[in-house]
Parts: structure tokens; sequence; C-alpha cells
């Protein structure tokens, strides 16, 4: 039987299996790969996770901080959430997008700011109205990019692993990351191997990591600020329900992204 070792070790075309993750948010690694890093860490794998920012505009559950938090602050706790998260899923190293070793040489650190989202139709995201010239989105790919080259020549990975090109539900920040990986895997000549949007969406390897669904509903929790689980299923701040994630689709993207 496959496992998802049988992908990225023939992504990468070795035996010698070491991954990084890029993901947009706090609580994305967990919400969207929580059984698949949690499944990749019980092999012992040196898994990484490289998050792009600190989701200073996602929205907070009622009554789980003061009404007096400042935004300083929901960063730190944020941060502290992520780092809780990173330690119970048994991930080795989590990095932040623009923060040393994740920064481009010679460069002082450069935080990413959460880009917000607005829904457009049931399911999926859409750009916010912000004006702010630090969101994600508005900087530049290229800085992005070699911010992420100078992590990689770091961690020397031996596979990237990022969302696929709809971002899971299309919020702006998780397509950007999308691209993000694509470009620097391809600069980098790794292998990218994408996680899929949607269950229905062809060429995909699925497995089934349910073992791993106690470490996922642990780790979950640490997101107070972002989500509640209930029985099998998240329980989103907007209220949206979401089953917990403990099948992953995988492929290895293919086509070129860098003419």
């Amino acid at each position: 039987m496959r496992t998802p070792l049988d992908v990225l070790a023939g992504a990468a075309e070795s035996d010698s299996i070491v991954p990084l993750f890029v993901h947009a948010h706090p609580d994305d690694e967990t919400v969207q790969t929580g059984s698949l890093l949690a499944w990749l860490a019980a092999q012992g794998l040196p898994v990484s996770v490289l998050t792009c920012t600190r989701g200073e505009q996602g929205e907070i559950v009622s009554g789980v901080l003061p009404a007096s938090t400042t935004a300083d602050e929901l960063v730190r706790v944020r941060e502290a959430e992520l780092a809780h998260a990173i330690e119970t899923l048994g991930v080795a190293a989590s990095y932040f997008l623009g923060t040393p070793p994740a920064r481009a040489a010679g460069l002082g650190r450069r935080d990413y700011h959460d880009s917000g989202m607005r829904w457009v139709a049931e399911g999926l995201a859409g750009p916010a109205d912000i004006d702010d010239p630090d969101t994600f989105t508005a900087s530049r790919l290229d800085d992005e990019v070699a911010d992420l080259l100078a992590l990689i020549d770091r961690v020397r990975p031996t596979v990237v692993v990022g969302y696929d090109r709809l971002g899971s539900y299309g919020h702006p920040d998780h397509v950007r990351a999308h691209e993000l990986a694509a470009v620097a895997a391809e600069a980098a000549g790794l292998p990218l191997v994408e996680v899929a949007s949607d269950p229905d969406t062809d060429g995909f390897e699925w497995f089934d990591l349910s073992d791993r669904k106690q470490t996922v509903i642990q780790a979950l929790r640490c997101y107070a600020t972002q989500l509640t689980v209930v029985d099998d299923h998240i329980v989103h701040v907007g209220g949206q329900h979401q089953a917990l994630p403990l099948r992953a689709g995988l492929r290895v993207k293919a086509d070129r992204v860098i003419p």
C-alpha cells in the first residue's frame, strides 16, 4: 500500500526525505495539513513549516481575548498558538517568511502582513479592500522568493509542499503562497508537491491519515482564537463547519512556472 512517503520520495527521486511546507497564516498548517504533518513527523522525518504572515486580519472567537487586545498583542498570541500547534504535531522546525533565516542575506527582518479576505461566493474567498503595501499579496513576489530561497539554502529540503493553484478556498494569501512555493521550488531545483484543495479535483493521490486524529484535534485546540472543535468538525470563527483534516490529496506539480 502506498503512503505519502512514496509521493515525497518519488518527487525528490531520493530515499532521503526532508519536507518544507509553505503555509499562509498560523492555523493553516493544522487546518489544511495537520494529519499529514503529524503522520510525517511520526515517521521520524525532519519536517519544517514556513508561515508567510502572522494572521493579523483573522477574526477572533468571541470571549477568548479581552476587548482591549491590541494589534501587537494579537500577533504575539497568534505566534504562540502556532508554536504550540507545531510542537503538538511533532514538526521539527517553524519559520516566518521575512524573519531570518527566511530572509535574503544582508537584509533586516521584514513582516509580511495578512492581506485579509472577503467571501465572494459560498466557500470561496476573494481579495479584501486593504490599503497596506506590506501585505503579503501587495509585496513583490521576487522579494518573497528571495526570502524563501534563503531558508531553502539553510534547511536544505528535498521537497517543497504547498497548496495547489486554488489555494484551498481561494484566500489571496493562499494563492500567493502557492505562487511563492512554485517559483522558489523551481528556482532551487526542487520538486513541489501540491496539497489538494478539493476532494473532487483530478490527478491527486489520496491517503487516509485518520490514525493521527487525536493529535490533530489537540493541535487544532491550540487555536482558541480562531476555531473550536465539535465532534469531528472544525467550527471556524465565522461559523463555517469543516470536517477534520484526516485525508490528504497529493500530487507532484509537473508544469513549469519560470519561463
